[in-house]
Parts: C-alpha cells; sequence; structure tokens
C-alpha cells in the first residue's frame, strides 16, 4: 500500500550529516590556520606598535628642538639691550701696542718686553716678559 505524502518516514539524515561534515570541515580548517593568522595577528600588531614608537620619538625631538629654538631666540632677545661693562686699560698698557701688520717675535708680549698681568677687576700691572726675560738677561 501507497502512504500519503503527509506520513511518509522520511527522517532528514543527508541534511544532519551534511551539516555535522560541514561543520567538523570548519573546526578542521580552524584547527589548522588558527596559529598561523594568530602569528600574523601578532607581527601585525608589533609593526604597529614600532611604527607608533617611532613616530612618537620622532615627535618628541621635534617638539624639543623647536623649544630649544624658543628658547634661544627668547634670551637673545631680551639679553641683548643689557649694558656691557668695559674695562679701562691702563696708559702703561696703551704703550704696548704695535701696528696691525707686523708679526712680533715673542707670541707672549709681542716685542716689547712687558706683559700685563690682572690684579684685580679691572686693574692690571706691567711686569717684564717671562718668554723674553732670559734673553734679555743674557744679553
Amino acid at each position: 500500500m501507497c502512504r500519503p505524502s503527509c506520513c511518509s518516514k522520511s527522517t532528514g539524515d543527508g541534511t544532519g550529516i551534511a551539516a555535522i561534515a560541514v561543520v567538523t570541515g570548519a573546526a578542521f580548517v580552524a584547527v589548522k590556520t588558527g596559529p598561523i593568522v594568530a602569528r600574523i595577528l601578532h607581527v601585525i600588531v608589533e609593526a604597529l606598535t614600532i611604527i607608533t614608537l617611532t613616530a612618537a620619538t620622532a615627535l618628541a625631538c621635534i617638539l624639543l628642538g623647536w623649544l630649544t629654538v624658543r628658547i634661544v631666540r627668547w634670551r637673545n632677545r631680551h639679553h641683548a639691550h643689557q649694558r656691557i661693562t668695559l674695562r679701562p686699560v691702563p696708559a702703561a698698557a696703551r704703550q704696548h701696542t704695535g701696528p696691525a701688520g707686523s708679526e712680533p717675535g715673542c707670541l707672549a708680549c709681542g716685542d716689547t718686553g712687558t706683559v700685563l698681568r690682572a690684579i684685580s677687576g679691572s686693574r692690571y700691572q706691567a711686569r717684564p716678559c717671562p718668554a723674553c726675560e732670559p734673553a734679555q738677561q743674557a744679553g
């Protein structure tokens, strides 16, 4: 006897087996490719970390240079108006200056035989040249 279509014994075994095969295949692919994908993601994260640190270091160097230039310019602008204290040279020292083009034989005194020794802040004392003195004593 024939059964009507509503009463047939169709359990759908083929569909269940196919679903299990698909899930098993996906799990197998995930297990095999999971470590590879994890390594790739790890490399990408490390590369981004290196790029970020390099950019942050470059930015810090640029800011430090800019700040240094600003401070130097500010100091030059504010310190340029300060008075410069000139110290007078005694008349004895003016006698020992020679023409600009002549080359002295003694570098210490310029062949004058005397050098200036600083006594205090703005005072100088003329003394015999220690470099020429032995030659003068020998005659």
